[in-house]
């Protein structure tokens, strides 16, 4: 089946704007997903419908079975992110949560602590960006919202604070898998100058984006600065 090539069209981003539109609109991200998908699909295959299923069918398989062997490498990711939110919701469920909510009710004294707060666990929990989003967010937002710290801004420091910090650990779910990427180009380009830890690491003092990104979290909450909604 040939493949459309959007790399040079605007409608390159029309199943990204979709989506995008339907989950604002409707607040349920899987159905809108769905949506950008199969707009994607009829896209890529000149708006065949029977083409576009097929295409569907063949991504779906390809999650478990690619160059004629099993490949179970995204069905473990999934299986992962499952995990992660039932260990989320076994947090919240036992009390957890609670107990460090009123904790830290007691202990913090104004906004900008609040802030801090939440900023700062991202070095407890930067072992993967959707633990931390869900686990920070429970856990900091009766904090901030008995300093009225508004949701937009707790949405900011959660967001800019997950996926930055967890880039740059080796000891992460992306760090992990950046690793075993670069350990395979390694090999491939026969390079001996670095180990694969040795190459993440000093690519991760190159992220500027994500270290100019956690940097920014603190100096937006230390002086309170509001943008829109914040």
């Amino acid at each position: 089946m040939q493949l459309i090539n959007y790399s040079n069209s605007i409608l390159s981003i029309v199943p990204a704007a979709i989506a995008l539109a339907l989950a604002i609109a409707t607040r349920r991200v899987l159905l809108s997903l769905g949506v950008g998908i199969i707009v994607g699909s009829f896209l890529l295959v000149g708006s065949n419908p029977l083409d576009a299923l097929v295409h569907l069918k063949d991504m779906a398989v390809s999650l478990t079975w690619a160059d004629g062997d099993w490949s179970l490498g995204k069905p473990k990711i999934l299986l992962f992110l499952v995990l992660l939110g039932i260990f989320t919701s076994l947090l919240t469920h036992s009390g957890s949560n609670q107990a460090f909510a009123d904790w830290a009710k007691q202990h913090i004294k104004g906004r900008r602590g609040a802030k801090l707060l939440t900023a700062c666990l991202v070095f407890v929990t930067f072992i993967d960006d959707y633990f931390h989003s869900l686990a920070v967010g429970a856990i900091a937002r009766p904090v901030t919202d008995k300093f009225k710290v508004s949701r937009a801004k707790l949405a900011y420091i959660l967001d800019s604070t997950a996926a930055p910090m967890c880039v740059l650990m080796p000891v992460s779910s992306w760090g992990a898998s950046i690793i075993a990427t670069l350990a395979g180009l390694l090999v491939t380009y026969n390079i001996t100058d670095y180990t694969p830890m040795g190459a993440f690491v000093a690519m991760s003092l190159m992220n500027y984006y994500a270290v100019f990104a956690l940097i920014m979290v603190f100096v937006v909450a230390w002086f309170s600065f509001d943008i829109g909604s914040m």
